[in-house]
């Protein structure tokens, strides 16, 4: 199973965790975790089969790769294998292209230390070579390629401070991806014996996911960087996540897609508040009085959502927007409809929704969606980083860059509620 194989399951395994929770099935949705974990073991333990056989059968004596850290030989075991693939074609010629398994243990001791300026041994030197100056690549035009453990880390914490780009569907696949969504289907109907069937009337319409390219620089002192290896990637972690997160955050619910003539910004994904409120007439939106928002205008704005998409619709809005705006309705009876979901760890409902706090909405915004179902995104490019190093001032700068592309899939799984115009 390769890498993308194993992502996309996992990915549409989560995704069907997800609306199982949030449809109340707990026990299979807890079924559907378990399975996620076999998978993540299967593929680990087929990768290190994988890499370990053919390191076995091709790695050069002399060189081992075995040695590329400083911990024990337990350690050391468990990460240093290669891949080597013969005969790959490069100006005419043929070469042997070495690579290690970015995902190891032994990568990552290479890379923090390279991050943290400190000196590589000569097999862990070799290690960080085989990966960032393979045939197919070099740190000079890609930067260094992030551990696994570690940028798996960073889309967690993306995750965490803002659920609505950790809620959409995502695909890993590189290059322009282009999706087929329908847009209107007649419906079936009943025919007695005689009555020949009427031809149904399908339109679909195309949804192309191209490559905006995201970039953030983080500065580190040279003195923060003589931490230990064990305190240094858990910072550049967070701050990544933080940095990086604020961009998807902000680029799946207002990004400004792609600029049309006689505009001047940057691409980006086109972010599903966006979208709605580019839709003629605005179907999907409703407004409401600053500081006044009613019950009346929940269940308005929730009966723009198409049935269909019910299960695994959630709430999604600003802290100051739950807690001024939410948190003050009461429904026909003066009970307040913002409640405490006690059977799922205290999280907050309302009329069954999840709510969910995402610092991506602007205040008195309310986004109600079926996320996985009514957004994708497109990893096209995973994160790396460069760093620069200066000298006189005694600081390095951390470029992470990455290419990603959202765009929302049906407007019918979605509706916004938002301040009337000039509140």
């Amino acid at each position: 199973m390769g890498r993308k194989e194993y992502l996309e399951k996992r990915q549409a395994m989560l995704n069907e965790a997800k609306q199982l929770i949030n449809s109340g099935k707990i026990d299979e949705g807890n079924k559907k975790m378990e399975e996620i974990k076999a998978l993540d073991e299967r593929f680990e333990a087929e990768a290190k089969a994988n890499a370990a056989l053919e390191a076995m059968e091709h790695v050069p004596q002399g060189m081992n790769l075995q040695n590329l850290t400083d911990a024990g030989a337990e350690g050391r075991t468990a990460g240093g294998t290669a891949r080597v693939t013969e005969g790959v074609a490069m100006n005419g010629q043929q070469h042997t292209e070495e690579i290690l398994d970015y995902s190891s243990e032994a990568y990552k001791t290479a890379w923090a230390k390279s991050m943290m300026g400190k000196p590589l041994s000569a097999e862990e030197d070799a290690a960080y070579k085989m990966v960032n100056e393979a045939f197919t690549h070099t740190t000079g035009n890609t930067g260094t390629v992030i551990p696994k453990v570690v940028t798996a880390g960073i889309w967690q914490e993306i995750g965490e401070i803002y659920p609505y780009w950790n809620d959409i569907s995502k695909t890993y696949v590189n290059g322009i991806l282009t999706m087929i969504k329908a847009d209107t289907s007649t419906d079936a109907a009943w025919y007695d014996e005689a009555t020949k069937t009427d031809d149904g009337k399908e339109t679909f319409e195309t949804m192309t996911l191209n490559g905006c390219e995201l970039s953030r620089a983080i500065t580190v002192s040279w003195k923060l960087k003589e931490m230990a290896m064990e305190e240094f990637l858990p910072y550049i972690q967070k701050r990544m996540a933080e940095k990086m997160g604020a961009a998807l955050g902000y680029g799946s619910t207002h990004g400004k897609g792609q600029p049309g003539a006689g505009e001047t910004f940057k691409a980006e994904p086109m972010g599903v508040v966006t979208a709605l409120e580019k839709e003629i007439n605005t179907p999907q939106i409703a407004e409401y009085a600053k500081g006044a928002l009613g019950y009346t205008d929940i269940i308005t704005a929730r009966a723009k959502v198409k049935s269909g998409y019910a299960g695994g619709l959630s709430i999604y809005a600003n802290s100051n927007t739950i807690w001024t705006e939410l948190a003050n309705v009461k429904d026909q009876n003066g009970r307040p409809i913002l409640i405490a979901d006690v059977a799922n760890g205290g999280a907050f409902k309302v009329l069954g929704m999840a709510v969910k706090e995402d610092d991506s909405m602007l205040d008195g915004e309310i986004l109600m969606s079926n996320a996985s179902r009514g957004y994708a995104a497109n990893i096209n490019k995973e994160i790396s980083v460069t760093l620069e190093e200066h000298v006189k001032d005694r600081i390095t700068d951390y470029c992470a860059y990455a290419i990603v592309d959202g765009a929302m899939v049906t407007s019918k799984a979605h509706a916004l509620l938002k301040y009337k115009a000039g509140e």
